[in-house]
């Protein structure tokens, strides 16, 4: 399990402030890698029939990722690895799709092109109530493509935080 506990926001505008307070607390002031994803997710199976559910955040705190052996691997050409080409060997529980970013003053940066210069850019924009954020230890992790990344060891070791949103009572 997961060592740490799960922040939960009352509205992601909330997001920047919260990581800045939650990185200090851990003394962490490095690059950080920030992924959104879905709480849960439909299984489906071959015929794209739903077989279940798969609780994602409680996938997290067991292994430190949201991925698993179901996940898919892009390939998108430019933007990440292309395994279907240059089988690397990792599994898609290896891997996690996520932005580099690092802290200002206010908000943080995000290096999106990995020669290029960091900018400003709310990656929580977009999220709702169904999904959540992951912040990983960038240096725990090797940049393979501008958006993929490749676990250096166990994922549990490389989260420092987690994100959602607070449930309505």
């Amino acid at each position: 399990m997961w060592p740490g506990s799960v922040i939960e926001l009352d509205d992601w505008s909330e997001f920047a402030s919260e990581l800045r307070g939650a990185l200090a607390a851990i003394g962490h002031d490095g690059l950080v890698l920030i992924r959104n994803f879905m709480l849960a997710t439909c299984d489906v199976d071959d015929e794209m029939r739903p077989t279940g559910e798969t609780d994602r955040l409680a996938q997290v705190l067991r292994t430190g990722t949201d991925r698993d052996g179901k996940s898919s691997m892009w390939n998108a050409p430019g933007h990440d690895f292309e395994h279907d080409l240059t089988p690397s060997g990792k599994t898609p529980a290896d891997i996690i799709y996520a932005y580099v970013a690092e802290l200002t003053e206010t908000e943080y940066r995000v290096h999106y092109l990995p020669e290029g210069e960091p900018e400003e850019w709310d990656l929580t924009d977009q999220l709702t109530e169904f999904e959540g954020v992951l912040v990983y230890d960038a240096a725990k992790l090797d940049r393979v493509a501008k958006n993929e990344h490749w676990f250096r060891g166990d994922p549990r070791d490389a989260l420092l935080a987690v994100f959602k949103l607070r449930e309505e009572v």
